[in-house]
């Protein structure tokens, strides 16, 4: 009895044992590495992790931006973010939406001197009023601006001043952009970005 408890608990183990996962690996292996002393190859094992952990977050990030509206079709998700965190610039996506000759394209910034640009300017009235298309825009608590022009609508939102969603517009109306808006979940942006 004993002996075929013990032949089930391995059956049992063996597959885990023998599926183990990948960046577990990596990061074994780096840790090896650096207590080697060997530290290259520590942070070649350690960034090859990074880069792979990375690559399921931009995955499950996709799901941030909205389906289209009924009528409108949609781009494949952009995603830059794994380039621009290995550069220290944080994480951009975007997506393109269009139905005939309207075109919406929203986008995410986070982590990125780009937010505090826009932030600078949402928080500055006399910035604002200086460019005779944009105006003060909310949506929601969430501060931001309004650019039209000619038949390019433009809103930026910024989150907790380290999020930036931007929604453009052109050949279609502002009604149309608080659609995608509405159809956004603001707490899933701030829980997948905000550090």
């Amino acid at each position: 009895m004993n002996l075929r408890n013990m032949i089930i608990g391995l059956l049992l183990i063996v597959p885990f044992g023998v599926m183990a996962d990948e960046v577990e690996d990596q990061i074994k292996q780096g840790l090896q590495a650096y207590q080697s002393q060997d530290y290259r190859a520590a942070v070649e094992e350690l960034n090859y992790a990074i880069a792979y952990i990375q690559e399921k977050l931009n995955a499950q990030n996709v799901e941030l931006l909205p389906k289209p509206l009924k009528g409108w079709t949609a781009s494949k998700t952009e995603n830059a973010s794994g380039a621009m965190s290995m550069m220290g610039m944080g994480s951009h996506m975007s997506r393109s939406y269009q139905r005939g000759n309207e075109r919406i394209e929203i986008s995410i910034t986070a982590g990125s001197p780009m937010v505090a640009g826009a932030l600078a300017m949402i928080n500055n009235p006399m910035m604002i009023s200086s460019n005779p298309d944009m105006k003060p825009f909310r949506y929601q608590r969430i501060k931001g601006i309004k650019e039209v022009s000619g038949n390019r609508i433009e809103i930026t939102l910024t989150i907790a001043g380290q999020i930036m969603i931007q929604l453009t517009g052109s050949n279609t109306e502002e009604a149309v952009i608080k659609q995608y808006l509405d159809a956004m979940n603001f707490d899933a942006i701030k829980k997948s970005f905000l550090q």
